[in-house]
């Protein structure tokens, strides 16, 4: 049963010149949060992990190649997803047991919730739940955080339909105990197409050197000439992708989306599809 939640944490720096916080500084410090025998279990080699991370807000630190920004005394929100929701114990355990002792890269780190309410906005849902969905023409999707995909040997900033709901596919089949009932490949390639986007890529700084291109922004999709199968497990896909992400580095703060399905009626106006008639998300 997928499980997703937020923690928030006061940052204070603990050196004169902090640096920033990149997504892999991120990644460690999930780490150090869970139970050693847990820990140890997820840093086994895995095609996929049962888990995703976000804080968008590094990101807009990390945009900024200007000036420096100092995350010193000021608040931190960490979205954690469980694909796995036998994870979710431990790790709440866990946090409340060293909620005092943590660290963030260069800053000292406590939590702001209460004991027994570390966590706020939890969402839960079983894969039977995500069945039982009613499907929507339209599929709107959010990038709150940097999408990126691989193309051979490159990152591929873009939302191309096939490689974006690949990645969703790939992660259900090997998450959930229910299969699949279409054969989404046709579809992807050649019914699937991109109605509106309004995106901006960036380049995502790590901590060793290296770097990672994705893309923010919103993309609605929308299928020419499905059956309602096959529109139905798009529907299905695009409301797991909250808990799953949308393509590589999930682990590190990378493709966290929001997502709804909507009518005709609910996106557009006269002139069609436009900024003003979606969803308005803000990261």
């Amino acid at each position: 049963m997928p499980v997703r939640f937020s923690i928030d944490l006061n940052l204070q720096s603990k050196v004169e010149n902090p640096s920033l916080i990149t997504p892999d500084v991120l990644h460690g410090f999930f780490f150090s949060l869970l139970p050693s025998n847990i820990a140890e279990t997820l840093h086994r080699p895995s095609r996929y992990k049962p888990f995703c991370l976000w804080a968008p807000k590094i990101f807009k630190f990390l945009q900024d190649k200007e000036t420096f920004h100092d995350f010193s005394n000021s608040i931190l929100t960490i979205t954690v997803s469980f694909l796995k929701d036998e994870l979710f114990s431990p790790f709440l355990f866990k946090l409340t047991e060293n909620r005092k002792n943590l660290f963030l890269g260069p800053y000292k780190v406590s939590l702001l919730q209460n004991p027994g309410s570390l966590i706020k906005n939890d969402e839960y849902s079983t894969f039977e739940n995500f069945l039982n969905i009613q499907p929507k023409t339209y599929m709107y999707f959010y990038a709150i955080t940097p999408i990126s995909f691989k193309k051979g040997q490159i990152d591929y900033p873009l939302p191309d339909p096939k490689i974006f709901f690949k990645s969703l596919i790939n992660k259900w089949n090997y998450f959930s105990p229910f299969r699949i009932e279409v054969d989404l490949r046709k579809v992807l390639e050649e019914k699937l197409c991109i109605v509106y986007s309004k995106i901006r890529t960036y380049k995502i700084k790590l901590s060793l050197g290296s770097a990672v291109t994705g893309f923010k922004g919103k993309v609605v999709f929308y299928g020419k000439g499905l059956i309602d199968e096959e529109l139905r497990w798009l529907n299905i896909l695009g409301h797991f992708s909250r808990y799953a992400g949308v393509g590589r580095k999930t682990t590190m703060g990378l493709g966290m989306v929001e997502f709804q399905a909507l009518n005709i009626d609910e996106i557009t106006a006269e002139e069609g599809i436009d900024d003003a008639n979606l969803p308005n998300w803000s990261a």
